[in-house]
């Protein structure tokens, strides 16, 4: 375990789907920054080959990786024990992970997995982690959210879980809505334990995601003009390292700049039925 003094101790942040995309830029920056890193990934593999290359150009670096089914609620379980087994501070929480199918794909749990990788993994690691990090002493959540919500009319709570009619797109969107909605609506509680969560959108970027067959056509057809990932990780660490957010007047910050979620993620009366969806989502599956 790293050394918990207040003088030495280095900052640890905690990264879900660390060893692709925006998730690989946004990692190298922190390492280099200077940040300890504990990496929950779904493949092994593909995540020992990354902690072997920031190990060799970061002598300095402690990380630690850990295999995990986000879509799983025992394996998220498990992954936070490894985690608050290992330490006792975690400075930066970031929910990189997202899912994007075009069929309807359903979790252990007999959710769609947008739900739950999108929506339920991030509601649930915060809270197993929450302790952890009301021990830094203002920590920071980072959600990674999409502008593609604001494509949503409202938020469906009925077709959340499990949509009766599978519609391409339509569920990534809707859950990307209810993690902001979710955020949202914890944010106040969270503050009062020294935890800011914060809802990012990086921007449409070249990554594999780009390429899903679950992408509208003409979403696809503008890949050329996305923007690199390493601008899109740009915009995920200052979101979730930059003092200028701390009173911002937004929790969701778009093009670098806090803006407004839209309406349908603000509705106190959606807000608190979704909460008590989640809760009733992990508390049946607990051991």
């Amino acid at each position: 375990m790293m050394s918990e003094t207040l003088d030495t101790r280095r900052p640890l942040a905690v990264i879900t789907a660390s060893y692709s995309g925006l998730g690989k830029v946004l990692c190298k920056r922190l390492a280099e920054a200077g940040y300890d890193l504990v990496f929950i990934n779904r493949e092994h593999s593909r995540m020992n080959q990354q902690l072997q290359d920031l190990r060799a150009t970061n002598p300095l670096l402690t990380v630690q990786g850990i295999v995990a089914d986000l879509s799983n609620h025992g394996a998220i379980r498990r992954a936070a024990e490894q985690v608050t087994e290992a330490h006792t501070r975690i400075d930066l929480l970031i929910h990189n992970a997202g899912a994007l199918v075009d069929r309807l794909t359903l979790s252990p749990q007999g959710h769609d997995v947008h739900y739950e990788v999108n929506t339920a993994a991030p509601f649930l690691l915060t809270e197993l982690l929450r302790t952890q990090l009301a021990a830094a002493g203002n920590a920071v959540v980072v959600t990674v959210g999409s502008s593609a919500m604001k494509m949503a009319r409202k938020l469906d709570l009925t077709e959340l879980r499990k949509p009766k009619r599978f519609k391409k797109f339509a569920p990534y969107v809707q859950s990307k809505l209810a993690a902001a909605a979710a955020f949202q609506a914890l944010a106040a509680e969270y503050a009062n334990d020294g935890i800011a969560l914060r809802v990012v959108d990086p921007g449409p970027a070249r990554t594999s995601m780009s390429q899903s067959a679950a992408l509208p056509g003409w979403f696809r057809l503008f890949r050329r003009f996305f923007g690199t990932p390493e601008a899109g990780a740009a915009r995920i660490y200052e979101a979730a390292t930059s003092s200028r957010f701390t009173d911002a007047p937004s929790i969701y910050i778009e093009r670098g700049r806090p803006a407004r979620l839209p309406a349908a993620a603000l509705k106190l009366e959606t807000q608190q039925a979704l909460l008590a969806m989640l809760r009733q989502t992990v508390e049946g599956t607990k051991a």
